[in-house]
């Protein structure tokens, strides 16, 4: 677009130009085309800077010595020929030179705008281009910023669908960068971070985008590719990275997860693309770090063994879990003891196999919603604010929202949906009260409760099996539902027993 924009404009002046020179034009015509002429002088040199003013520089110049010559050229005449002249044009002949000069001068004196021009024109794109890395690189790294990434993977996708090709989201994360960062010191974590955006430069292509996602995140996007292409780039970088950590004496432990996805292979668009790439890597961390994992459709999976393969359908809900796991350090195992408490109290007040395999589920589920709240919050280490705590409470709702594909089985989204309700209608997120709680979700209420009394939190220290049973008991008919509670208590005295 500037290259024809610049024919155009340097075709028009250079007419122009030879026009005036050519002298054919009237005295009034020369002017308005002077005045053009000078308009657009000016236009390609601040249009096109240096560029442009090599033009303009050149043309002027040309004309400013036409002009010197002229002027030298009709003094010699007149004063040769002086005598033949009459009297009654001499007067008007003896201003022709001076005149020319002065055309002459004006010439210079648009070389030097033209000059001026082009300069102020490249200091001003310095300008931008700097205020453009402001807001589209990664101050420490150099690569794109989180900002910026999402407006070119709406770009790339765009593009990937007019050529009906496929683009590629690999997300990487440092493992134990924050412990890093706290026995090495921020330096030496900056250090690595820099160092970890050269390997994944290096290692892509050009028409690739690599960006620093947040944080120790990175993520990098792939046009024209697919599962094995993706594959190669990954073993590349794990293969640079680690020598880049030998040759720079960082720790031996230190190393890499890699998650990633495809579109439109498994994504359907943005979001999901990026939502995909980010389970990847969660799942990737959860299974020891170090490790790269392709993004699995797990409520797929858990719909396709819903009714059959116990060992399958509930792999596949520990692989979902990994993903609040990798954000909540609490999480990890309390889904797990919610889930036995309310299958033992579930067992105890007669529920079917199947009944039970749904409370187990939604045992096991009831917290997959907090991997929408932020980290900070979920490993606060004191206590949480009033809006803290608003948010937090949102995350049964979030829970919904991410079980959507599971929507068909009713009891097992209400269970999740209503666990945090109190038996007294004063509870979240919708503040329903007595039997109007499912009892499968007034069961896990109580057994998640009962769980997070005996867990130690970074801002309290966990209660004792009789504190807590205790306060099972001073709530019941108010908090819980009387019957959960004893016969949960029922069971806790017979284990003890």
């Amino acid at each position: 677009m500037v290259n024809k924009l610049f024919l155009i404009t340097t075709i028009v002046y250079l007419i122009i130009v030879l026009i005036q020179a050519s002298g054919r034009l009237s005295v009034e015509y020369r002017g308005l085309l002077a005045i053009l002429e000078v308009g657009l002088s000016i236009f390609i040199s601040y249009r096109f800077a240096y560029l442009g003013m090599s033009i303009s520089v050149v043309t002027n110049a040309i004309a400013s010595v036409h002009f010197f010559r002229s002027s030298m050229l009709l003094s010699g005449y007149i004063f040769k020929n002086a005598h033949q002249i009459p009297d009654n044009m001499m007067y008007g002949a003896s201003f022709a030179p001076p005149l020319l000069i002065n055309l002459a001068f004006m010439r210079i004196s648009l070389v030097v705008v033209s000059v001026l021009v082009a300069y102020i024109s490249t200091q001003n794109s310095k300008q931008i281009h700097k205020l453009e890395r402001i807001a589209f690189i990664d101050g420490l790294t150099g690569l794109y910023n989180h900002r910026y990434f999402h407006t070119l993977i709406e770009e790339k996708i765009e593009v990937a669908d007019s050529r009906n090709s496929s683009l590629g989201m690999i997300m990487i994360d440092i493992d134990n960068f924050k412990n890093f960062n706290n026995t090495h010191g921020r330096n030496e974590g900056d250090r690595l971070l820099v160092k970890t955006a050269q390997v994944l430069f290096n290692e892509s292509k050009k028409s690739d985008v690599v960006s620093r996602y947040g944080g120790d995140d990175f993520a990098v996007l792939i046009s024209e590719t697919n599962k094995n292409d993706i594959l190669w780039v990954i073993e590349r970088i794990k293969k640079s990275y680690k020598e880049m950590t030998e040759m720079q004496r960082f720790p031996e432990d230190t190393t890499i997860s890699i998650g990633y996805s495809i579109y439109p292979d498994f994504a359907n668009n943005k979001e999901d693309l990026i939502t995909q790439a980010n389970s990847a890597l969660y799942q990737a961390k959860n299974k020891g770090k170090n490790n790269v994992q392709l993004y699995r459709n797990i409520f797929k999976e858990i719909r396709a063994f819903f009714n059959s393969d116990e060992n399958q359908l509930f792999g596949g809900i520990m692989v979902l879990l990994s993903t609040v796991y990798a954000k909540d350090r609490y999480t990890f195992n309390h889904s797990e003891r919610v889930m036995e408490y309310s299958v033992k109290t579930g067992e105890a007040l007669g529920f079917d196999e199947n009944r039970l395999r749904e409370l187990k589920i939604a045992a096991l589920l009831h917290d997959i919603g907090k991997v929408e709240v932020p980290e900070e919050i979920l490993n606060k280490s004191e206590p949480l604010t009033g809006s803290e705590r608003s948010l937090l409470r949102q995350h049964p709702n979030y829970s919904i929202n991410i079980l959507e594909p599971l929507a068909d089985k009713k009891s097992l989204i209400d269970t999740i949906k209503y666990h945090h309700e109190r038996y007294d209608g004063k509870g979240y997120p919708h503040g329903i009260k007595g039997d109007e709680i499912p009892l499968e979700a007034r069961i896990l209420c109580v057994a998640d409760a009962y769980d997070a009394m005996l867990s130690n939190r970074p801002y309290r220290k966990g209660m004792k099996k009789e504190e807590a049973i205790e306060e099972l008991l001073a709530k019941s008919g108010t908090q819980f539902d009387p019957l959960i509670v004893d016969t949960f208590i029922n069971i806790l005295l017979n284990e003890k027993n």
